[in-house]
């Protein structure tokens, strides 16, 4: 009978234990390379801009605290080292680009401190995707002597807001339908807007809008927003197939071909007269603080044209702004000035006539000394490009308005949940900023952008406060353009006028 042979488990693990001493003695050679020489250590692939420090400046600190952490991501991913001053930018510093103003384009191109864009940024394939930003931005507020010189970092945005409780309110609206004829509503135009104040005034016995501004900036940047839709008709593309055929349809506060100022031309005679009648009317306050966003919480006021900063500051009652406040579009006018008729014209029928006024926003700049400034750029590139760009106009605190087409389509009204509102007005809030571009509007005014951008802001702004007190129109506009005639004069080197009319033009968007 066959036996079966046992197996010897204690053989087995012997053979096992030698596999495994053989292993680990290729594995040891392997690693200590028996007398050869050490392993390579691995070496990370470098990174595009190894080396590379620039210098970026930003004073605007609620600014500089939001894109801190875009340029620390940046920095990881490109190799390159950014210092983020907090300091303003001077002709004579060592920064390589910087955060400005969009008004202060000039300031800077003028003298030929900054850089001018790479055309590859422009192109359709470049992530920036610089075919979605509005055309002021695209065009326009980047540009200054036919060269980009910047780019979009965030827009300007207005709105109106008023207290939907007191338009709601049914006696009073039976009221304002008995004595107007057409119902309380948010208005559409500059008129009714000073007729829903008088209103107001009257029946409350006390001012229904805030002072005028205090600062004379701010003053001058509202009395422009109301001039803008009185100065110009609304044009199409086909109106402007060729813009150098009549150049003076892109004038605003200056003739471009004279260079002279045009403060004393019909729209801003009208936009004069309104400021002067709403004091007439007892609806402006001679004195108190001029914060609309106070007026409104105080019941000082009834309505308000409101910045988009501001109106981050509107009262939270449960983490949501109050239903007593509303939102509406900046108003447009029932007439506007002609030039080919020499004459004013009512606009047909209901329609309203608005024109966009774009003086706001911030742009990226890079300096004409920079060493590397397509590595500059391309941080700004980063920083306005469309996720970061997108970032930025979902934080309320930085009042950063719409550079893109895209900021205001329906499917991202997300952008705009963050200024407290419940959904309705929200939509409201979305559809007031986009009539506020008009991206149907080719003709849309500006405000000033030439070197001497801060000394005529001035001048004009405190002449034109006067009228919240009762100064005479025509007075304050000739105190204006005097001043502005006075400034002109000490420009140096001015032949023939030759440098202004440059400037004026260059702020036009020509040259």
């Amino acid at each position: 009978m066959q036996q079966s042979i046992p197996r010897n488990r204690h053989g087995l693990h012997a053979l096992s234990t030698i596999a495994v001493f053989l292993a680990l003695g290729v594995g040891l050679a392997a690693l200590g390379g028996c007398g050869g020489d050490p392993p390579a250590t691995s070496i990370a692939p470098p990174k595009p801009h190894d080396g590379v420090k620039l210098t970026l400046s930003c004073p605007d600190a609620a600014f500089a605290d939001a894109i801190e952490p875009m340029v620390r991501s940046w920095e990881v991913r490109t190799g390159a080292k950014v210092t983020l001053t907090r300091e303003s930018m001077t002709p004579a510093d060592a920064t390589d680009l910087g955060v400005i103003p969009a008004g202060q384009l000039g300031f800077w191109a003028e003298p030929g401190h900054l850089a001018t864009l790479p055309a590859r940024f422009r192109g359709g394939d470049h992530p920036i995707r610089w075919f979605e930003f509005l055309t002021a931005y695209s065009d326009r507020l980047v540009d200054w002597g036919a060269q980009t010189q910047a780019i979009p970092l965030t827009g300007d945005g207005f709105v109106l807001v008023y207290r939907a409780d007191r338009f709601n309110d049914n006696v009073t609206a039976s009221d304002f339908v008995a004595q107007l004829r057409r119902p309380l509503a948010p208005p559409a135009t500059w008129e009714q807007f000073a007729e829903v104040a008088e209103f107001f005034a009257k029946r409350d016995k006390k001012p229904s809008l805030p002072p005028l501004p205090a600062d004379t900036e701010k003053m001058f940047d509202f009395f422009s927003r109301v001039a803008s839709s009185l100065d110009r008709g609304v044009l199409s593309d086909k109106d402007l197939d060729d813009p150098k055929k009549d150049t003076e349809r892109l004038a605003f506060q200056f003739a471009v071909k004279t260079g002279q100022p045009r403060l004393r031309s019909d729209g801003f005679e009208v936009a004069a007269a309104w400021l002067a009648g709403l004091h007439a009317t007892g609806c402006l306050p001679t004195s108190g603080p001029d914060d609309p966003v106070a007026a409104l919480a105080e019941n000082r006021a009834v309505l308000a044209l409101v910045s988009l900063d501001q109106l981050a500051r509107l009262p939270r009652e449960n983490g949501a702004v109050p239903s007593r406040f509303g939102i509406a579009g900046v108003p447009g006018a029932r007439h506007y000035f002609d030039p080919a008729k020499n004459a004013r014209v009512e606009v047909p029928g209901q329609g309203t006539n608005y024109v966009p006024h774009f003086s706001g926003g911030r742009l990226g700049a890079v300096r004409s000394r920079c060493p590397k400034p397509e590595i500059a750029f391309d941080l700004l590139a980063e920083i306005g490009g469309p996720a970061r760009g997108a970032e930025l106009v979902a934080t309320p605190g930085l009042g950063a308005g719409p550079t893109r087409s895209t900021h205001l389509t329906p499917d991202r009204l997300s952008l705009w949940l963050g200024y407290g509102f419940d959904e309705a007005r929200s939509k409201d809030l979305q559809e007031s900023l986009r009539h506020y571009v008009g991206q149907a509007v080719k003709n849309p005014t500006y405000g000033l952008r030439g070197p001497d951008r801060a000394e005529l802001t001035a001048t004009a702004g405190n002449a034109l406060r006067k009228l919240g007190t009762g100064a005479k129109p025509g007075d304050t506009l000739t105190e204006a353009m005097t001043a502005w005639t006075t400034l002109d004069a000490k420009v140096p080197d001015n032949v023939n006028n030759a440098k202004l009319v440059r400037w004026r033009q260059r702020a036009a968007g020509l040259n």
